[in-house]
């Protein structure tokens, strides 16, 4: 299939394109690494028939996507490495660093990395945020490595927001431009040394605690996630400051069953309120839902997309920046699904995790990622926040309700 150019589809890709940020998964599987040969055939073969993985970044002032003139290169796209198991995580994370594929190439790239016993390996999609967000990535990664046809995240099914709806989404936007800044570390200026880490824990527990509460495991997510920095909190500020809570950027797709493999960004925002402040978990369930609970009832989510569709471009690019902005959210947290098992050239998928990267110079990212019974908990961060790497553990500690 050849992709034609088309104008960016919203104003969150002239933003994602500015800013020159990348999105993707990284997917880990049990069983030696599939002949890099085999894989490269399959991999580029299948991504010819994707639109978007043909098409060229628009130049500096320009909206107008260009197609790839020649065929998709195996040295540009794919590239691998053997490192010990305990340098995984080390090595994904310089993976995460490199610039991808610039003209006359697509940017977009994968990674296979394996050890050296071949007991597991891990591949890393990357794609630029400009042509892909993170559930458009989703659909791409299962298209390009699954042996069979897989069913990618739930898509989102469009309905007129309610009044309340559209007055939640506006009160939220307000609150962005008024923002109230706690956290001083979260708005230390960046190093740019960025690492990833990641924490596992089983589906089964999760659903266990939203089930008691009649809440989301996303919800659950979310509350732990509190809890985590909480937590956090009391370990890096004196200890009689009471615990404040924080605000963060909640992405939510806006991706129809027709729109899997569309170009571009489909993404509402909210800005949901992290209750730190809560003394337990359960308490912070009930917060973290009370909201959640108002997005989904009033359908608030739509009340932003029909706003971009009938906002002056320029306008809505405006807004765009403005919601997305780190004075009002210094984190991003957002959650995916993979609701069906995968397998790449026979061997079975273990874990997987979207990521996103650092753009407007915050200093944290957190995915909550659902796939074949463990969510991973993922998170990409700069060295300039102190103690980082201690959150997606105190994260798991508060679901399972043990020391960490």
């Amino acid at each position: 299939m050849t992709a034609r150019p088309s104008h960016t589809s919203g104003p969150l890709d002239r933003l994602f394109v500015k800013r020159g940020t990348a999105a993707g998964f990284i997917m880990d599987f049990d069983g030696p690494a599939p002949d890099r040969g085999q894989l490269a055939a399959r991999v580029l073969d299948r991504a010819v028939k994707l639109p978007a993985l043909n098409l060229l970044v628009p130049p500096p002032g320009r909206q107008r996507w260009r197609s790839a003139t020649g065929p998709l290169e195996e040295a540009a796209h794919l590239y691998d490495g053997i490192v010990p198991l305990e340098d995984l995580d080390a090595a994904t994370s310089e993976m995460l660093h490199r610039p991808l594929p610039s003209a006359p190439h697509p940017p977009w790239d994968m990674c296979l990395l394996e050890d050296p016993a071949r007991r597991h390996f891990r591949i890393c999609y990357r794609v630029h945020h400009g042509i892909q967000d993170g559930v458009g990535a989703a659909h791409a990664v299962l298209a390009l490595l699954g042996d069979q046809a897989t069913a990618g995240p739930h898509p989102h099914r469009p309905a007129a927001p309610t009044p309340k709806g559209a007055l939640l989404a506006g009160r939220g936007f307000w609150h962005t431009m008024r923002p109230k800044r706690h956290w001083a570390a979260l708005y230390a200026p960046p190093s740019h040394h960025i690492r990833w880490i990641y924490q596992d824990v089983p589906e089964a527990r999760v659903r266990e605690v939203a089930a008691s509460h009649g809440v989301t495991t996303n919800d659950v997510c979310l509350a732990a996630f509190a809890q985590a920095l909480r937590q956090w909190h009391r370990t890096h500020s004196a200890l009689d400051e009471p615990c404040p809570n924080m605000h963060a950027l909640m992405p939510m797709s806006l991706r129809q069953e027709h729109e899997r493999h569309a170009l571009g960004n489909h993404l509402a925002g909210h800005r949901v309120t992290l209750p730190c402040s809560a003394p337990d978990l359960d308490q912070a369930v009930h917060h973290v839902h009370r909201q959640t609970d108002a997005v989904r009832v009033t359908r608030a989510r739509d009340a932003f997309r029909l706003a971009m569709r009938i906002l002056p471009p320029w306008l809505g690019e405006h807004a765009s920046n403005a919601f997305t902005a780190k004075r009002s959210t210094p984190i991003v947290v957002t959650s995916v699904a993979l609701p069906a098992p995968m397998t790449c050239l026979g061997t079975q998928l273990r874990a997987a995790s979207m990521f996103g990267s650092l753009y407007n110079e915050r200093l944290c990212y957190v995915s909550f990622t659902r796939a074949v019974g463990i969510i991973r908990c993922g998170m990409l961060y700069d060295s300039a926040l102190p103690h980082a790497a201690t959150l997606p553990r105190l994260w798991s500690a508060a679901l399972l309700r043990r020391d960490p």
